[in-house]
C-alpha cells in the first residue's frame, strides 16, 4: 500500500476528532462509520505487518470515536460494540493511548448509565497503562466524578488530589499533541472536578466546584482547539448548579439561558441530563415567576434531545 494512503488515513482521523468538537454528533457518525468501513475493506487484503499495525490503529480510533457518539447519543449498546472493537485493535497494535481512550468511553458509558462503581473501577484499571499525561489526567478525573456520585468522601479525596497532581505537572504542549476530541485538556480536568465536587455537596465542596467551574468555562472558551457547544453547554450547566446550590439565582438563569438556547440537534446525553438535574434543584427552589419560567424552558429542552436518524455503517 503507498504510504500516502496511510498518511491520509491518519489525516483523516485526526480531523474527525476535531470535526466531532464543532457538528452535530449524528453527521460526525455518518462520517466516522463511512471512513471505518472504507479501512476495514482495505484490511481484507494482506499488507506488510507495519502497514497493517497502522490501519489497526486507525479502525480502534474510529469504532472509538463511534463508541464516544453512540453514548452520546443514548445508544450504550451499540457503544460498548464499538468499544469491545477498539479494545481489540488495542490489543493488536499494543497502542496504550488508544486503550485509554476507549476505557474512557466505557467508563463514561457506565458513568451516564449509574452505575458509578463499574465506572470508578473501568477508570482506575485503565490508569495502569496510561503512559501519557493526557491518558492520566483523563482517567483520574473520571474516576473522580464516579466516586464522587458514589458519595465516598475517603476515596474521592485521595483521588481528587491525585487528579490535581496529575493537572498540575502536566505541562500544556503534552495536552495539546492529540487533536479534537482525543485530546483531554485542563479546561476539560477543570469541568470534571467541578461536576465531582458539586455530587459531593458540602458547603467548602460547593465552593470548590464554582470555583473550577468558573476556570473551565473560561479555559475552554478561550482555547481555539477546545471549542465546541455541546462541551461548553455541559460546562456551562455546571456551573449553573454551583450557582443554585450557592442562592444565585440570577447568575443561574443568565448562564442557564445561554445553554438552553444550544440547538436541539448538539442536545447530547452529557447535555440533557445536567440539565434535568438543574430542573430537579429547580423544583426545590421557592416558586418565582423567575424560577417557574426557567422551569418551563428546561422541560421544553428535555423534550427534545439530539436525534439519531438512520445511520449507514452503523
Amino acid at each position: 500500500m503507498d504510504e500516502h494512503t496511510l498518511d491520509q488515513f491518519d489525516a483523516d482521523v485526526g480531523q474527525l476528532a476535531v470535526e466531532y468538537l464543532r457538528r452535530p454528533p449524528y453527521v460526525a457518525f455518518r462520517h466516522v462509520a463511512e471512513l471505518r468501513n472504507e479501512v476495514f475493506t482495505v484490511l481484507d487484503s494482506r499488507h506488510p505487518l507495519d502497514q497493517e499495525r497502522r490501519l489497526y490503529l486507525v479502525v480502534g480510533k474510529l469504532c472509538a470515536l463511534l463508541a464516544h457518539i453512540s453514548a452520546d447519543l443514548n445508544h450504550p449498546y451499540e457503544a460498548e460494540t464499538h468499544i469491545r472493537t477498539a479494545l481489540v485493535c488495542a490489543e493488536l497494535t499494543e497502542d496504550n493511548r488508544l486503550r485509554s481512550y476507549a476505557r474512557w468511553v466505557q467508563s463514561n458509558v457506565a458513568y451516564w448509565r449509574g452505575d458509578y462503581r463499574r465506572a470508578a473501577d473501568i477508570a482506575n484499571t485503565a490508569r495502569e497503562t496510561a503512559t501519557a499525561g493526557s491518558d492520566m489526567l483523563r482517567l483520574v478525573s473520571q474516576q473522580a466524578r464516579a466516586v464522587a456520585a458514589m458519595q465516598d468522601r475517603s476515596e474521592f479525596s485521595r483521588v481528587i488530589a491525585a487528579a490535581i497532581d496529575v493537572r498540575e505537572a502536566g505541562t500544556e504542549t503534552e495536552l495539546i499533541e492529540e487533536p479534537g476530541v482525543f485530546r483531554f485538556s485542563t479546561g476539560k480536568a477543570a469541568y470534571y472536578a467541578s461536576e465531582a465536587y458539586h455530587a459531593m455537596g458540602s458547603r467548602e465542596d460547593l465552593q470548590h466546584a464554582q470555583e473550577h467551574a468558573r476556570e473551565s468555562v473560561y479555559l475552554l472558551s478561550t482555547d481555539p482547539n477546545d471549542q465546541g457547544p455541546s462541551l461548553l453547554a455541559a460546562v456551562t450547566l455546571d456551573l449553573v448548579a454551583a450557582q443554585l446550590t450557592a442562592g444565585e439565582l440570577d447568575g443561574a438563569a443568565e448562564s442557564l439561558r445561554g445553554v438552553l438556547d444550544t440547538r436541539p440537534e448538539l442536545r447530547t446525553v452529557p447535555v440533557v441530563q445536567r440539565v434535568q438535574r438543574i430542573d430537579k434543584q429547580l423544583a426545590l427552589t421557592e416558586s418565582t415567576p423567575l424560577i417557574l419560567d426557567l422551569r418551563e424552558q428546561t422541560m421544553l429542552f428535555i423534550a427534545h434531545p439530539a436525534v439519531t436518524p438512520e445511520i449507514p455503517g452503523r
